[in-house]
């Protein structure tokens, strides 16, 4: 009885740590139910490391939340940009790093949230890119990682840096869409 009393004092210990968690400076939280998880920063454990951030889901989280920050397009426009990190993960329903590129009236101009290759279950550090044109019209560019559901993700730094043409996009493209509208008299 002694034991579970003080497992239990210890998990509740752990729990106030992580609610209180500070966010990292200039990153805030959102999603569809943010205060479904936890959120903000540690030490990592190897001090050449330095930070990382993480969301962790509360029990019976739904949705998802994710850290994030929206910086302005202007030095950006007409290149195209990269943003790296690498994301682990523990029991994770699902794990995305992610990148939108918004015009006026919140137009979006691109976007690429890794939902073709999301990060499952448990992983190790698993390097991420996102590639993404910035229009002239781009106003802002938002990115960040999220938590679908249950478990938990960490993220180690993350960098944007413009790159060449030559680096393909990531994002969700349509190739394959005609020019123009096709058969709208419904012909067989």
């Amino acid at each position: 009885m002694k034991m579970r009393l003080l497992a239990s004092l210890a998990a509740l210990a752990l729990t106030s740590v992580a609610n209180a968690a500070t966010l990292p400076n200039g990153w805030h939280v959102a999603g569809s139910s943010p205060r479904d998880y936890d959120m903000g920063t540690a030490q990592a454990p190897n001090v050449r490391d330095g930070w990382q951030a993480f969301i962790h889901a509360r029990p019976g989280a739904n949705g998802f939340g994710t850290l994030m920050q929206t910086i302005d397009a202007t030095a950006y426009r007409g290149k195209r940009v990269r943003l790296t990190g690498a994301l682990r993960t523990q029991n994770a329903d699902k794990a995305q790093m992610w990148m939108r590129i918004d015009g006026t009236s919140s137009k979006l101009l691109g976007f690429d949230n890794m939902d073709r290759h999301p990060l499952r279950g448990t992983s190790d550090w698993t390097p991420c890119s996102i590639v993404l044109d910035v229009p002239d019209a781009a106003t802002a560019i938002a990115f960040g990682f999220l938590l679908d559901g249950k478990g938990g993700v960490d993220a180690r730094p993350f960098k944007l840096d413009v790159v060449g043409n030559d680096v393909p996009t990531t994002g969700m493209d349509h190739p394959n869409l005609p020019p123009a509208p096709v058969n709208l008299g419904f012909e067989p």
